[in-house]
């Protein structure tokens, strides 16, 4: 029984501004104390895994490659195979704060997959291998691109041997493949082949191959594959299996206020038993009655 002292309004509107934001169906009917417990304990279970995970526990969508090889690297007419996450099922209860998940799902689908020519420079921390026909030679630092044609590229890379520490600055100019630009990892894929002339510790070196850094909105609840699962297990550890429970459990929350909002209390004015005490008392009362 709904609770009449509650002005529940347009209930079907309440409980949508509700499943949108947690605590937004209680405020527009008024009962703002509760609407203010749900938005903060919710929200903060919800934002509080985010951060744990490094902000990467929800996506609507795994992608398997189809190919051997990288799916950021999968060229558009060999795009990769997808399937739902079954954690974005309690996530996505969230509202607003789980949709960008669907948005970046659907400029996944719409990405053209490896990139052949740099439409923007290049100027990010690079980690990745030298290749040459002797080995492969780990470095970090700089990595400065741009445009030189329609595939080529031209720039430089300024760091250090990863396992040496050996200073290494050369100067770039080949052929590029950039990873696609849309995708669930902070780290977008590049490599770079045909270097002319260019030598590490002594070695001629054909080609490098790394990662360079996403712009977040291109990374942030887009989709992503079991090699980004991986690193951040390694990275976070369980850290990130907490962090994704958070998130499942902050979406279920959200679920029961929206049914508050729609419904009104599980157990609320008019759902009241009468106390054993009252119903010994009124049979008293009617013995006595009867006794009269």
């Amino acid at each position: 029984m709904r609770d009449s002292r509650i002005n529940f309004r347009s209930r079907e509107l309440a409980g949508f501004l509700a499943f949108l934001i947690p605590g937004a169906g209680h405020f527009y009917q008024g009962r703002r104390l509760k609407a203010g417990i749900y938005f903060t304990c919710i929200l903060s279970l919800f934002f509080g895994g985010m951060i744990l995970g490094d902000w990467q526990p929800v996506y609507s969508q795994m992608a398997q490659a189809t190919r051997h090889g990288s799916i950021q690297m999968h060229p558009r007419d060999d795009a990769p195979r997808t399937s739902y996450s079954i954690g974005y099922g309690a996530q996505v209860l969230m509202g607003l704060p789980a949709l960008p998940a669907l948005v970046q799902q659907f400029r996944f689908t719409r990405d053209d997959g490896v990139v052949g020519t740099l439409h923007n420079p290049i100027d990010s921390k690079f980690e990745g291998v030298f290749q040459s026909s002797e080995e492969a030679i780990p470095v970090s630092g700089q990595l400065e691109l741009t445009s030189d044609g329609p595939r080529d590229v031209v720039g430089t890379f300024r760091g250090t041997t990863t396992q040496e520490g050996i200073p290494v600055e050369v100067e770039i100019r080949g052929l590029l493949e950039l990873g696609r630009k849309v995708f669930g990892s902070p780290r977008r894929e590049i490599s770079v082949s045909r270097l002319p002339g260019v030598r590490v510790k002594d070695t001629d070196v054909f080609g490098i191959h790394g990662a360079v850094s996403r712009p977040f909105l291109d990374w942030y609840q887009a989709p992503r594959d079991n090699v980004e699962l991986d690193r951040l297990h390694g990275k976070l550890s369980q850290h990130f299996d907490i962090a994704c429970v958070f998130t499942w459990i902050a979406g279920l929350l959200n679920l029961m206020a929206v049914w508050d909002a729609y419904e009104g209390p599980a157990y609320g004015y008019g759902d009241e038993k009468p106390d054993d005490e009252d119903d010994d008392k009124k049979d008293g009362k009617a013995t006595k009655k009867q006794s009269d």
